[in-house]
């Protein structure tokens, strides 16, 4: 099966108008049944300075999220933004897909960064998220900015069939990491043989390029920028494999581990 793929970066800013206003503006482009990506933090706004959550308006959100829910459905695409929320009076980082059904799809940040760990509250899920186009099902993981340095999460997804990995992106700060968070999102994708979508924000400093990667690890797009840009591009799912999946030496890594914990035990 081949898959149509809408992805967006745009210099996410703390105005949840502007934010959806351009969101908007991109979903101008899209076409019935594309799989539709925008970075973390693209509704919110986001920032290692925490401080700006103090200003966000959670009606505003909800409304906002509201008019993407129904853009999705009235356009007919699958449609996956970020934001932060607060509920129950807590703080999560999340991302939350659309469907043309009305559905709603929601991923909880698994592994917050440092400065996260006072503020927000862990994801405990890692969830597949099976997506219907054209009455055929594909199952989507969903992992969020630092998710890319823990493949144990990654390996955990694929082999409970995940076909693509999202991984929506706000890393914006040292430039000069680009190369490292580049070469593990590879990594991913080859390691698991799956497609990997992830969009960073657009910033004078991104830390990862914007990037689609198919699961032989070739890069399918790449965007380095500090501008509003999108892309189109068709993947074909045949390429998705469980060949080394299959070939891992689980059964040498449950012997160390019974032997690691008989000798704690001790």
């Amino acid at each position: 099966m081949h898959l149509s793929i809408l992805g967006a970066q745009f210099p996410i800013s703390f105005n949840i108008d502007e934010n959806v206003n351009e969101i908007l503006k991109i979903l101008q482009r899209v076409k019935e049944n594309d799989l539709v990506v925008f970075p973390e933090g693209s509704i919110s706004g986001y920032d290692i300075n925490l401080s700006f959550l103090d200003n966000i308006e959670m009606p505003k959100i909800q409304n906002a999220l509201e008019t993407l829910r129904n853009e999705a459905i009235n356009r007919k695409i699958h449609l996956w933004v970020g934001s932060c929320l607060f509920e129950n009076n807590q703080w999560y980082n999340v991302a939350l897909g659309f469907t043309p059904k009305g559905e709603t799809h929601r991923y909880n940040k698994v592994n917050l960064a440092t400065h996260e760990r006072s503020v927000f509250t862990f994801g405990t899920e890692l969830k597949i998220f099976p997506l219907d186009f054209n009455d055929e099902k594909i199952n989507i993981g969903v992992q969020m900015c630092r998710d890319l340095k823990y493949p144990e999460q990654w390996r955990w997804l694929a082999i409970n069939k995940t076909q693509i990995f999202l991984h929506l992106n706000n890393a914006k700060n040292n430039s000069s990491a680009q190369s490292v968070w580049k070469s593990q999102l590879i990594s991913r994708a080859s390691e698991n043989q799956r497609f990997v979508i992830s969009i960073n924000t657009a910033a004078k400093f991104q830390e990862c390029p914007t990037l689609v990667i198919n699961p032989k690890g070739e890069i399918l797009k790449e965007i380095v920028s500090h501008e509003t840009q999108y892309f189109r591009l068709e993947i074909d799912l045949s390429l998705v494999s469980d060949w080394y999946i299959k070939q891992s030496r689980n059964d040498l890594i449950d012997i160390l581990y019974h032997k690691k914990k008989i000798k704690f035990n001790k």
